[in-house]
């Protein structure tokens, strides 16, 4: 486990997206982009190469301050929890995926058996079987 520099915050979750080959989870309950072109950019690149992304946000938020991005979007009830994974790294996260200058802490999880953990109990068993397809 390693705790982020909180100057590193955004950074990190830009590399996370920049980096991965073949999947992305992104569960951020709340979600502004609005002066975050870069990690919009760095979205649909991704999308782009061929990663497959799916991004997850609370119930009745919809793609309210993502307007621009092309992923597939599922909503899902009462969401509260952060993560975003790819295939070489996972993060758990105080912080939404929003431009600001909020105080949050960012982890990144080390331990395979952490992250497998963490993802069968919560990705598959929590937010999986709960998740709505959003629909415009």
């Amino acid at each position: 486990m390693k705790l982020i520099d909180i100057k590193e915050n955004l950074n990190t979750i830009i590399s996370l997206v920049e980096n991965a080959e073949e999947y992305l989870i992104l569960i951020s309950p709340f979600n502004d982009f609005n002066g975050w072109d870069k990690l919009k950019d760095a979205i649909n690149n991704a999308i782009n190469r061929g990663v497959d992304v799916k991004y997850y946000v609370r119930e009745g938020e919809g793609f309210n301050g993502m307007e621009g991005l092309k992923v597939n979007l599922w909503e899902v009830p009462g969401l509260h929890a952060k993560m975003y994974q790819s295939e070489k790294e996972t993060y758990i996260s105080s912080g939404n995926l929003t431009n600001d200058t909020n105080i949050n802490w960012y982890i990144k999880l080390d331990m395979p058996e952490e992250i497998k953990e963490l993802v069968d109990e919560f990705y598959y068993k929590q937010i999986l079987p709960v998740a709505i397809p959003f629909q415009q």
